[in-house]
């Protein structure tokens, strides 16, 4: 169980940081403090809330999905101030869908008997030509 004293420096962190690099990501604000994901995801979780003693510290300004290397899905990008949050945007099956068939498409192609003697170069280059088509 943290103290209220451990609690308060990492809002003060969280606070600094937006401050001198501006908005960013829970992800983003765990790579530059060097902190565990819970931690911070309940620090700024209880920021983004509007509480009878703090207020309401940050607010989220919008929506990415560029997260190298995690699953795709919206994740928000708080700045600082009481302001509106911005409402997280609807989910979209048919871009799902989309997405899903054309990575399909693209390993299907890659991975054939026929393409067993072409070198990395060739290959890269005989799927651009056929993503063009």
């Amino acid at each position: 169980m943290r103290s209220r004293e451990e609690w308060g420096a990492v809002s003060t962190e969280i606070l600094r940081l937006l401050t001198d690099y501006g908005p960013m990501t829970r992800s983003e604000i765990c790579a530059h403090l060097g902190r565990d994901k819970e931690e911070i995801a309940s620090c700024v979780s209880r920021m983004a809330r509007n509480s009878p003693r703090a207020g309401k510290r940050i607010h989220v300004i919008e929506y990415v999905y560029d997260m190298e290397g995690e699953r795709r899905y919206p994740r928000a990008v708080y700045a600082l101030g009481d302001r509106q949050d911005k409402p997280k945007p609807a989910p979209d099956p048919l871009e799902v869908k989309r997405r899903y068939w054309a990575r399909r498409k693209v390993r299907l192609m890659a991975n054939s008997v026929f393409h067993l003697g072409m070198t990395r170069g060739q290959l890269d280059a005989y799927i651009r030509e056929r993503k063009a088509t």
